[in-house]
């Protein structure tokens, strides 16, 4: 059989929110040669403000999510990812199988949602204590809470990112002064959540001065999804924005 030009290592699929345009370049810089990125996105119109019909939205995104998945039409994917971390939060701990169901309807052998990635790269750590760095309101921020605490993780800092009205118009140094400001006393690793925040220039400035691994949601599905096609390919060296992780498992 003919090698194909694209996807020849691996082909993953990934779900984004509408308006989102920082999550496809993120996980696109942490795909080596050979595993192709291949993108759809939630329905829904965003504001400026993306606060304004925020929870309508993420009750869209899962109640549409199985058409959604879907929408790839039979495409060979090799992994499926929703990134949205947010609407996980929504669902709740115990709802989460529903999501991971309904993003089977896309055809993929394995398929994830953006804080599942999260939970199982702090259990490659074998982390439990966590600082939380949010550029939510304070109503997702108490999910994310709970979402966490039923996930068997303790949450020992929150903070949200001051001054947010585009989640999209976060940038690098906000992002850096905001885990700089982190009281982290008894965190053993330090959680940027939200795949619409740019997060992997941050972490490549903060990771080497950091006492603790400092992980994103976009971080972790390119971790996950890469740990996924391992299994079957093998892979070169990680790309920068995951050799902090690959540091930190090593010393675990």
């Amino acid at each position: 059989m003919t090698e194909p030009a694209y996807g020849w290592r691996g082909r993953v699929g990934l779900i984004v929110p509408p308006a989102n345009l920082t999550i496809e370049p993120e996980v696109a810089a942490m795909l080596p040669d050979g595993v192709s990125l291949h993108v759809t996105r939630l329905p829904g119109q965003v504001s400026v403000d993306t606060s304004i019909g925020l929870r309508e939205r993420f009750e869209g995104y899962n109640r549409t999510l199985a058409a959604t998945a879907n929408s790839f039409g039979g495409a060979d994917l090799s992994v499926l990812c929703l990134g949205v971390t947010g609407c996980c939060y929504l669902a709740g701990a115990e709802h989460e199988e529903k999501l991971l169901t309904d993003l089977r309807a896309g055809g993929a052998p394995h398929v994830i949602t953006a804080a599942r990635a999260i939970r199982l790269l702090l259990e490659a750590f074998d982390r439990r204590r966590v600082a939380l760095v949010t550029p939510y309101p304070d109503w997702v921020i108490d999910l994310a809470k709970i979402y966490w605490q039923a996930s068997g993780l303790e949450i020992v800092a929150v903070l949200p990112i001051p001054d947010v009205v585009s989640i999209y118009a976060v940038n690098t140094e906000k992002v850096i002064a905001a885990v700089g400001a982190l009281a982290t006393s008894g965190a053993e690793a330090i959680v940027l959540s939200g795949t619409g925040v740019a997060t992997l220039p941050a972490i490549e400035k903060v990771a080497g001065s950091s006492a603790v691994p400092v992980i994103s949601s976009n971080l972790s599905l390119g971790w996950w999804s890469l740990e996924t096609l391992r299994r079957d390919v093998s892979l070169e060296t990680p790309s920068p924005g995951l050799r902090s992780v690959y540091r930190w498992i090593k010393a675990t």
